[in-house]
């Protein structure tokens, strides 16, 4: 049903009437405005703002002196990600409170909560937020697009609001359910923009490598890089097309197509760079732990880690010393993408140490997956072994060809269910 059937339908006029269908008087006012604030809201994709006209009209239509959206994070959990007041303005830090337990009873229970007289309300005595902020009237509904929710929109007043309780919470519900849609919308065009983005710099790279390649001075780390940044787009891309083919128009899917189809065009290429290439190594003077820590930053926003747990343990302790900085975050890449497509819920740390007797520095990588047998930990780094259905076996050997090119050593042990701990060895000096 359409959002113009829906509302007409609520407003009881079975659209029978020619011309404006949606009724007379202050029912058929409120509709109208709902419908003017969905037609806005739909003109938009762009995140930031779809988030601010929604909380804005969510006021408006609630007649409400304050509203918050709250966002399902990747665990479900709510977050607060906007907050204004009745004129358009940020609440300050002192006033980010609201009644926590209201919103997460109307996002568990997929129900609106309309309270009036709050203060007096038994069904809150035991809920002291709403006696400590003065609240008199809160109304939250539920954000869901289909059997997805993906939020709250929570809005409160510090008096009664001369409103009827069920044509209010009728018009409020209205409204939510077509915000939802314009957030979730947003969301995905959003991802979808950036996987695009990521696409562009994957085709922008794979141009430079093949003029390269054509002189002959294509290297191992070129391929391993962009196989690298490929496996990261195929994965976001992937995730986008089965979201699409449940929710979205044949044209995204087709879109959705073309881009896994070029993105599975150069992770070929680059697969076919390995076996006739040189590493160069281009050592320059750096800090270690803001390597570790950069390409943890890097890889923590990704969905592929949305599931696990990464953490750095950084021994500050270590000099500044030549190394190739983006030689040495691929190694440590490779290692953790390994760690995850063994676990997806793999805990990883991420480790510094400088062994002041030997002046070496270490960064030791580990995680709780499956483990390694022994037959297999011994071919780890042994060219085309691999323990993955579709990998190319070339991760680990460049991985030890790498450290070797600094002068340094790699080493691998494991427990078979229990962990798997990967160190590198530096010399600082």
């Amino acid at each position: 049903m359409k959002f113009d059937e829906v509302i007409r339908a609520r407003s009881g006029t079975g659209g029978e009437r020619k011309g404006d269908t949606l009724g007379d008087g202050a029912r058929g006012d409120d509709l109208r405005m709902v419908l003017a604030i969905v037609k806005t809201l739909n003109r938009s994709l762009d995140p930031d703002e779809v988030l601010e006209l929604v909380l804005k009209s969510g006021i408006r239509v609630a007649k409400a002196e304050r509203g918050f959206l709250l966002l399902a994070n990747s665990e479900g959990n709510l977050q607060c990600v906007m907050a204004r007041d009745a004129a358009g303005k940020s609440l300050k830090q002192h006033e980010l409170t609201l009644s926590q337990s209201v919103a997460e009873d109307a996002f568990r229970n997929g129900e609106s909560i309309c309270v009036e007289h709050a203060q007096s309300d038994d069904r809150f005595d035991q809920r002291q937020s709403i006696v400590s902020l003065g609240l008199e009237t809160i109304l939250c509904s539920p954000l869901a697009v289909r059997d997805e929710r993906i939020g709250v929109i929570y809005v409160d007043s510090r008096h009664i609001q001369p409103v009827n309780k069920n044509e209010i919470v009728d018009l409020f519900e209205i409204f939510a359910g077509q915000a939802a849609i314009a957030i979730k919308n947003s969301q995905l065009y959003d991802k979808l923009h950036k996987a695009f983005e990521d696409l562009q710099v994957a085709n922008e790279k794979l141009m430079k490598f093949e003029r390269i390649a054509s002189k002959g001075e294509a290297a191992a780390e070129i391929s391993h890089e962009l196989n690298n940044l490929v496996g990261i787009i195929l994965l976001q891309i992937e995730m986008l097309n089965k979201f699409f083919r449940k929710y979205s128009p044949e044209e995204c899917e087709s879109k959705l197509r073309q881009i896994l189809q070029s993105a599975t065009r150069i992770r070929a290429f680059a697969s076919g760079l390995v076996e006739t290439s040189a590493l160069k190594t281009r050592k320059q003077i750096g800090d270690l732990n803001e390597t570790v820590s950069s390409i943890v930053r890097y890889v923590r926003p990704l969905s592929k880690y949305q599931r696990s747990v990464l953490f750095t343990t950084l021994d500050k302790r270590i000099p500044q010393f030549g190394f190739d900085p983006v030689q040495i975050q691929q190694v440590i890449l490779n290692f953790l993408n390994n760690a995850v497509e063994a676990y997806s819920q793999a805990t990883i740390e991420i480790q510094t140490a400088y062994l002041v007797d030997t002046g070496e520095a270490q960064v030791i990588v580990k995680d709780n997956g499956p483990g390694l047998v022994e037959e297999v930990r011994n071919k780890l780094f042994v060219e085309r072994v691999t323990t993955k259905p579709e990998g190319h076996g070339y991760g680990l050997p460049i991985c030890k060809k790498i450290i070797e090119n600094h002068g340094g050593h790699i080493s691998v042990r494991s427990i078979p269910t229990q962990e798997t701990v990967f160190t590198i060895t530096l010399r600082t000096a």
